[in-house]
């Protein structure tokens, strides 16, 4: 009997190795040419992963069709892809360094390109944040804070969905908000009160890929860089010029189909100050930052001075949920025409 037992434990543990291995990331081949496997047994189809085939700790970019098949020795979206499928410039094979490759530099700058070049490819998060912020506008001080949670998934493509909660303490008062986004449309829910906004960006984003891939983010932004080890964490510290992290917030925008100008926004930034952990992975475990900023020109300015802090529960494919109904929710255009219609 115990050796019948035995046997099927050893059977069991057998399959599950087996079966946690049967979709270790890898490239595949048949007939019709090569795709890459994920780890979950999906492969990437119509679009660009940076993926490091041979696990030397660099990255090359490929572009897979619509079928999942990698393309090779031909344009894409007006990039150059060899014969080997990897994305080249000039003749030159484009490349990024893995976090296993870089996690035990000692240069600062090193590790935060890895890091944020490594979120660049998450499409999913569930973080708690806390945010404080004291805003100024004809030497009048208004002070709020807010805590919450947010989950995000699919968030490099057109399928981007969120929810979000907050709860804000504002002059004595204390408001509750439920937030999400699908289907290019944000909603939220103040104290009961159900608003709905048409905000495609979903769409913007489809079209962003490319542009993320080749935005050729130096960081030059970057100053002061500096980091601690503490075990399989590191924390490092940074801060950034405001007048060049505006340029990078804006070309970003410009990428999603929009401006700081298109917005109809006057914006600088002061001031910026921030820090991140990240684990043995290279995977963020919190982030912190403090920045000053000036809406607006003159008498007109708004000034923050704005602290927030997440605390990553997860990213990537352990982030999972569930959207809202979107029933009862009013669309803002109405609800402005309403109001204004009771006041007047």
């Amino acid at each position: 009997m115990k050796k019948i037992f035995l046997a099927g434990f050893l059977a069991a543990a057998l399959t599950a190795a087996m079966g946690m291995t049967a979709f270790a990331a890898e490239w595949k081949q048949d007939a019709n040419g090569y795709w890459w496997q994920n780890d979950d047994g999906s492969y990437p189809v119509s679009t660009w992963e940076w993926l490091d085939g041979n696990g030397d700790g660099i990255s090359e970019c490929y572009y897979f069709d619509g079928n999942g098949y990698m393309a090779s020795s031909t344009f894409v979206d007006g990039y150059q892809v060899n014969e080997n499928g990897a994305w080249v410039q000039n003749g030159t094979v484009q490349v990024k360094k893995s976090w296993e490759a870089v996690k035990n530099s000692n240069d600062p700058m090193e590790i935060l390109k890895a890091v944020s070049e490594q979120d660049a490819t998450m499409d999913s998060l569930d973080a708690d944040y806390f945010m404080n912020m004291q805003m100024g506008l004809g030497g009048e001080s208004l002070d709020m804070n807010a805590t919450g949670n947010i989950k995000m998934k699919n968030a490099l493509d057109e399928r981007l969905q969120y929810v979000m909660t907050m709860d804000m303490a504002l002059l004595g008062e204390s408001v509750h908000t439920d937030a999400f986004y699908t289907d290019g449309w944000y909603y939220y829910n103040t104290d009961g009160q159900k608003i709905k906004m048409e905000m495609p960006y979903n769409e913007a984003l489809s079209n962003t890929q490319i542009a993320n891939m080749t935005a050729e983010d130096d960081l030059s932004y970057i100053r002061d860089v500096s980091m601690v080890r503490n075990g399989d964490s590191i924390t490092v510290y940074y801060t950034a010029d405001g007048a060049q992290l505006m340029q990078a917030a804006d070309k970003l925008l410009q990428n999603s189909g929009m401006s700081m100008s298109d917005l109809g926004m006057n914006m600088t930034i002061d001031q910026y100050k921030g820090e991140f952990t990240v684990d043995a992975e290279g995977n963020y475990k919190q982030q912190k930052a403090l920045m000053d900023m000036t809406l607006g020109e003159g008498t007109e300015s708004i000034s923050f001075h704005i602290y927030m802090e997440m605390d990553i529960n997860a990213m990537g494919d352990a982030v999972s949920f569930a959207i809202p109904s979107t029933e009862g929710y009013t669309d803002f255009n109405t609800y402005l025409q309403n109001a204004l219609s009771e006041a007047a």
